[in-house]
């Protein structure tokens, strides 16, 4: 929201004065925009009222009339650009929402992935186990044999 300052009350010596500085300080660009902007809007010098109070400068037509219908119209601007922006705004955030619920439901799908997996491996693991005992008892009893075939030679012999 832009603050609007109250016209001066300078007269119209200095008034005229202060528009030629004002002037100065807008770039030719600028200029031809404003210009080009009031012969769109029907504003030309030539329209101008021809009243003592309306002023031209360079094809510029600086009386109030044209000027409150420029600032009319670059608020008409200034109104369609932050509506342009909350409709951005508001696509972006939709979009940003969207795309953070499909990654969070990717997260979730991966975090029970993980953890399926985290069981197989633990279920891996408990069956090394269960064939690293099953491998000792192999080897018992290969050792029990060995032990019954030496018992039984010697009891042979």
């Amino acid at each position: 929201m832009s603050a609007r300052h109250p016209p001066s009350q300078a007269s119209p010596a200095s008034s005229s004065h202060s528009n030629h500085l004002n002037l100065q300080n807008i770039s030719h660009a600028d200029l031809q925009f404003l210009r080009q902007t009031q012969r769109s809007l029907g504003l030309s010098p030539a329209n101008s009222t021809g009243s003592p109070s309306s002023s031209t400068t360079g094809g510029l037509s600086l009386d109030s009339n044209a000027l409150a219908a420029l600032s009319a119209h670059f608020d008409g601007l200034m109104a369609a650009i932050t509506a342009r922006v909350q409709t951005l705004s508001e696509q972006t955030r939709a979009s940003t929402q969207a795309t953070h619920k499909r990654s969070s439901h990717i997260v979730d799908r991966a975090t029970l992935e993980i953890e399926t997996l985290r069981d197989i491996l633990r279920q891996c693991d408990e069956l090394e186990t269960e064939f690293l005992k099953i491998k000792r008892l192999g080897e018992m009893v290969k050792g029990f044999r060995n032990r019954v075939e030496q018992l039984e030679r010697k009891v042979g012999r």
